[in-house]
């Protein structure tokens, strides 16, 4: 009677398997339109379950004729449970990524920052497919190219972070400024900060926005110069100092500062800003040096007290009794001792 309902628990086991993987796989038909990846994990899982299923209620047939078979029915439904946990997990992260994707692909597009505004979305779908004259066609149908997206994103912010991972798109940025897209304008929300977004993109982007009248002190959505954004973001780190000398030809005061609101570095010139992140990139040594024959005032003090002085010596100090200064160390220090900075 035991062994009856034993074998009664095991089929029904068995066939909850059997269901699982059924609908795993019928889960499959209807990711079918998200994407192929999250469809083959519902197939590969819900083949799996149905496998592990299929050989449970095989062995607990079989156990008719030998009653060992009982034992080892249990052990193939125990090894379906670690097995759907991996499932699930691995279903779960792939969502994700579907989700990551797609998401990547509504702001690419335009979709997902003009999507409600049909004359704004035709001009960014213009963008994103680089077709300069389908830009000039479409902002015909747009009174005033300012106007905002959601959460107050403007075409050419847009267009701009848009040119971060796609270099091409700066003709469309150059055919909106063409068009009258304004490279100062700004209504407050950070995704209408065009200058601010410029200064992370390449050397020509920013001198695009330069030519079309892009003022070189304009300040990012947390009020800092953009001057000292330069080395912000990691993108086009080859154009660093081009985009440096850009700004400052166009009249960036060499001597902007950090607000005084910032909580780490309030009151930091561009001089002590970027001659601070020269423990991490010996080229910063460089670009203070840069900065210093161009006229950077190397008297200024900090919020903290930090000056150039005093930096350099602590810098100096941590070589001193940790790894040796890089190259780019000396010539700076040379010329601060030069000019009575250091002693």
């Amino acid at each position: 009677m035991i062994r009856k309902i034993f074998q009664i628990v095991l089929w029904l086991a068995a066939g909850a398997y059997a269901v699982v993987g059924v609908l795993a796989i019928t889960g499959a038909l209807g990711s079918a339109r998200e994407a192929d990846s999250l469809r083959h994990a519902y197939i590969v899982f819900g083949s799996m379950i149905l496998i592990i299923g299929a050989t449970a209620a095989f062995v607990t047939f079989l156990a008719n004729k030998w009653v060992g078979f009982l034992f080892v029915a249990p052990l193939i439904l125990c090894l379906g449970l670690p097995v759907g946990f991996f499932g699930a997990f691995w279903i779960d992260m792939e969502k994700g990524e579907v989700h990551r994707r797609q998401m990547e692909e509504e702001v690419r597009s335009g979709r997902y920052a003009f999507g409600d505004q049909p004359a704004l979305l035709a001009v960014a779908q213009a963008i994103s497919a680089n077709d300069q004259d389908a830009i000039r066609a479409a902002a015909k149908a747009v009174p005033d190219l300012q106007a905002p997206g959601r959460d107050g994103t403007t075409l050419l912010c847009w267009a701009v972070r848009e040119t971060w991972q796609r270099p091409q798109l700066v003709e469309a940025v150059r055919t909106l400024l063409s068009l009258g897209a304004n490279p100062n304008y700004t209504n407050g929300h950070r995704e209408s900060f065009a200058m601010g977004n410029a200064v992370h993109g390449s050397a020509r982007l920013l001198q695009s926005m330069l030519d079309s009248g892009g003022d070189p002190n304009a300040r990012d959505e947390f009020g800092r110069p953009i001057i000292l954004m330069n080395w912000y973001l990691g993108y086009y780190p080859n154009d660093q100092r081009a985009r440096l000398n850009l700004l400052l030809d166009r009249g960036a005061d060499i001597n902007s500062t950090m607000p005084e609101s910032e909580s780490e570095f309030a009151g930091y010139t561009l001089l002590l800003y970027r001659t601070r992140m020269g423990l991490d990139d010996s080229r910063a040594y460089a670009d203070a040096l840069h900065l210093l024959e161009r006229g950077a005032d190397p008297n200024r003090v900090a919020a903290d007290g930090m000056n150039f002085s005093k930096m350099l010596t602590e810098h100096r100090e941590h070589f001193t009794t940790g790894r040796g200064a890089p190259a780019e160390f000396s010539p700076l220090w040379e010329w601060a001792q030069t000019h009575g900075i250091t002693r």
